[in-house]
């Protein structure tokens, strides 16, 4: 008993640095995250002025962010954005005994960039962002055919108007898991257009053959609230030399 007692423990004094090494077959050690992805679901609230013609919207957006350094606070972000504000579906007739639906759709597309300060190393970050860009206001009209699943096969753009636009915001990440690679992101910023020319939802009609479109020049800010999930870029640490 005493010789295989000390033969265990002689085999567990060789083995153990052994364990410690590299195995081909163990997962890759990764460098901390720099780069980072974000998709989430947005709802936008009209504010001042806006807030006479537009309740709100909702659609989603996405970003891109950039941190020199995994352990800093500073980050470049890049923000997309895409909100429909209003939509409405008539049917019409095309030729005699053909009807086709045309849906209208009031939509708000915008893309910013800007700098993004991260604070805090635990499960739970706070950020602040901010940035500046353009927002696109289109309404646009599709046609297509009655039956459900039917592809459009016309459209057109009604009226649009491109304004610049600024941006600044703040939210919390998450972390979900034990990795840390995803976290939960859950924020809100203020979207200033300042002035746009735009068309509300009652504000396409149709008379006889001729589609009417009555534009309002406002401003048109937001609070654009969002939920979402962001995931961190993470490459494999180089091999040791052998």
């Amino acid at each position: 008993m005493r010789r295989l007692m000390v033969g265990v423990a002689l085999a567990v004094a060789v083995a153990g640095p052994a364990w410690g090494q590299r195995s081909p077959y163990r997962e890759p050690d990764l460098r901390p995250a720099t780069a980072f992805l974000g998709f989430d679901v947005e709802v936008g609230q009209s504010t001042g002025e806006f807030s006479n013609y537009v309740q709100g919207g909702i659609g989603f957006g996405g970003g891109f962010l950039y941190k020199p350094d995994a352990d800093g606070a500073l980050g470049l972000r890049v923000s997309a954005m895409y909100l429909i504000y209003g939509s409405q579906t008539n049917r019409y007739p095309l030729v005699p005994g053909i009807t086709v639906d045309v849906t209208t759709n009031n939509q708000i597309a915008g893309l910013t960039l800007g700098p993004q300060f991260t604070l805090g190393r635990g499960s739970v970050q706070w950020y602040v962002n901010g940035g500046i860009g353009f927002s696109y206001f289109a309404t646009t009209s599709e046609v297509e055919g009655t039956s459900s699943g039917q592809s459009p096969f016309a459209s057109s753009t009604n009226y649009d108007d491109f304004t610049f636009a600024s941006e600044g915001g703040s939210g919390l990440l998450v972390r979900l898991g034990r990795g840390g690679k995803v976290s939960l992101d859950l924020g809100a910023r203020y979207l200033n257009n300042g002035r746009v020319t735009f068309v509300t939802k009652n504000g396409v009609t149709v008379s006889g053959n001729t589609l009417l479109v009555d534009p309002i020049d406002s401003e048109a800010n937001l609070i654009v609230y969002h939920l979402g999930v962001q995931i961190g870029l993470r490459r494999p640490l180089p091999e040791p030399p052998r």
